[in-house]
């Protein structure tokens, strides 16, 4: 090795240190060099003990250990380790990007910096990690879609959600119902007419949020009620218990927000009116009707 300061090629080691200097200027040319060699100890017992230290893909060193590399490692390093393994396998059973995942890591690893994964299983924090990058992105996928997953209550992960935004101080965007009205048209099988029956219950989503209908209610009803009437004015007889095996609410709610919906100006225009008409007049919300009645 050639001295970058003097030239001189007179150079020397410290193994123990793992530093390089030159003999003539004494400029460092190298420090806390990782070795790659594989050396083993013996205990005073007998025991075989691998030596050294671990250089994870984190990038922090934890000490080598018996007979493998993980006995010594620090709790937090493992914990981050734990949780890497969990994002990456609900990733790839809801069909995640690379990038998700990435993002929900760094969610996580300010959990586990925070203590939040204490006292919490670490696959519901995977879980909602990856719904709290889902929000910000606008993708299509919903909680319970981890929930079912998980094969746990949706309101368990959603409390544990709501924590974690909590902690973290996370400011994410309100949940717009009509980005789920694709994925929930395609699931009714409406044939070529897929993308005419989705962009009619788009219409009537953002007219539903002109008139307070969304506000305080979870989408999965919105789109439920938008995609029936959607279904009606394209001539397909869809039921209200077929909506609830797809949106995954009970059939009372689909009903409430029809209700609500009846209540407005644009639910007395015909289809072709609806089309092509924008009321202009917004309703009154509908807790408002109801307490003032």
């Amino acid at each position: 090795m050639r001295c970058h300061n003097c030239g001189s090629d007179k150079t020397e080691s410290d193994s123990a240190s793992g530093t390089s200097y030159c003999v003539d200027c004494g400029t460092v040319l190298e420090e806390n060099t990782i070795v790659a060699e594989v050396t083993f100890g013996e205990t005073s017992g007998g025991k075989a003990v691998l030596q050294g230290s671990y250089a994870g893909e984190s990038g922090r060193i934890s000490g080598g250990g018996l007979f493998g590399r993980n006995r010594g490692r620090e709790g937090q390093e493992q914990a981050i380790e734990n949780g890497r393994i969990r994002i990456s396998s609900l990733a790839h059973a809801v069909r995640l990007p690379e990038r998700y995942r990435e993002a929900a890591q760094r969610y996580y690893n300010l959990a586990v910096v925070n203590r939040f994964t204490r006292g919490r299983r670490s696959d519901h924090v995977a879980a909602v990690c990856l719904y709290a990058v889902c929000r910000t992105e606008k993708s299509s996928h919903m909680l319970i879609d981890f929930s079912d997953i998980l094969q746990v209550n949706v309101f368990t992960l959603g409390a544990t959600f709501l924590k974690l935004c909590r902690v973290l101080n996370l400011s994410l965007p309100h949940v717009d119902p009509s980005i789920y009205i694709s994925r929930f048209a395609v699931a009714l099988d409406f044939g070529d007419y897929t993308q005419r029956v989705a962009q009619d219950a788009v219409r009537l989503t953002q007219r539903m949020d002109r008139d307070w209908i969304t506000s305080g209610r979870r989408p999965a009803g919105v789109c439920g009620a938008c995609l029936l009437m959607a279904a009606r004015m394209n001539g397909f007889r869809r039921t209200t218990k077929e909506m609830t095996y797809v949106v995954k609410v009970a059939d009372i709610t689909i009903q409430k927000r029809l209700y609500e919906f009846k209540q407005t100006e644009s639910a007395h225009l015909t289809v072709h009116d609806f089309r092509t008409l924008w009321l202009e007049k917004r309703a009154d919300p509908p807790s408002f009707q109801k307490n003032r009645k």
